[in-house]
């Protein structure tokens, strides 16, 4: 647990450190929500920052300080869908050779996955991948890397990012909206919720890592292997 918390503290420090920023500078909220909503579509970066609770908290201190919601909106939509388009043109144009170099040759085993999710579900991929944690920032380069059409790719990425938005602008400025109404230092208590869920949130991100890197180690038992090689004995025959 110690060591956990000793790899999650420089990054929810961070975090937080530019959530209490942004509450001293409301201006630079677009900002910080473009960049955060770009950040969850790159590779490793999207795994390690915690940027759905962040724009949640931006959202909310910007609210208190009279800043227009559509606007922190906007910010987000445009952000969502540069980070997915600039996911796709780096895995169109470098394609292999981005996987060879540091850090994506450090993640095969994601990688793998996100190659079988586009592999499973096609365009509807990268609509689903923004929605799911972990994958969402490695399914936009695999699609580059596998040639998806970039008309359906882009029409998946501005549904998607269309959904997203609001999913993370919105709770943010209600939260604001009701603590204002209560009548409390909204600002105070707005911190104090958002540093919980921040770190709650990496903590959850990390042992749900951890997790799933122990099953992908563990050896198929043979009544799996069995239904697996006859799965695909059937689905070779269709």
């Amino acid at each position: 647990m110690d060591e956990a918390l000793a790899h999650l503290w420089p990054v929810t420090s961070q975090v937080q450190g530019l959530i209490d920023f942004v509450g001293s500078h409301p201006h630079f909220a677009l900002i910080a929500i473009f960049l955060l909503a770009l950040s969850e579509a790159v590779p490793v970066v999207g795994t390690v920052v915690p940027g759905s609770t962040a724009i949640l908290g931006i959202s909310a201190l910007a609210t208190t300080a009279q800043l227009d919601p559509w606007l922190l909106l906007i910010a987000a939509t445009l952000g969502a869908i540069a980070g997915d388009g600039f996911s796709f043109w780096l895995g169109r144009r470098y394609r292999a050779k981005v996987l060879r170099g540091w850090p994506l040759n450090r993640y095969p085993q994601l990688i793998a996955r996100s190659k079988a999710y586009i592999e499973s579900y096609g365009i509807a991929s990268v609509f689903i991948a923004r929605f799911t944690a972990v994958v969402r920032a490695f399914v936009p380069m695999l699609a580059g890397m596998l040639r998806m059409s970039p008309p359906q790719f882009y029409a998946a990425n501005v549904a998607s990012a269309l959904v997203w938005a609001p999913m993370h602008v919105f709770p943010g400025v209600l939260l604001a909206m009701a603590i204002r109404l209560a009548g409390t230092r909204a600002e105070q208590l707005i911190l104090l919720a958002l540093a919980v869920a921040i770190l709650g949130s990496a903590l959850w991100g990390l042992f749900r890592g951890r997790s799933r890197e122990r099953a992908a180690a563990a050896p198929i038992r043979p009544s799996r292997l069995l239904a697996l090689q006859e799965r695909r004995r059937q689905s070779g025959r269709s």
